[in-house]
């Protein structure tokens, strides 16, 4: 579990770092109004949804994991 806690920090500020960079360097193509528009802007660039759906993945995984060892 200490590896999926490491694992998602480090995606999340991977995320956090892209983000920032695009709005920055795009501002009318990322920075919107709200929250949702935002997301859905950033997931139109191929890095930042890759990253989201490894962080999906890796959630998907522990939460596998642990329902093993719940019944272990």
């Amino acid at each position: 579990h200490r590896n999926f806690n490491w694992s998602m920090k480090h995606l999340n500020k991977s995320l956090d770092l892209i983000a920032v960079q695009l709005m920055q360097l795009n501002p009318d193509e990322y920075k919107k109004e709200s929250a949702e528009e935002t997301e859905a802007a950033l997931m139109t660039y191929s890095l930042y949804k890759g990253i989201k759906s490894l962080g999906i993945g890796i959630e998907a995984l522990d939460s596998l994991a642990q329902n093993i060892y719940a019944s272990l």
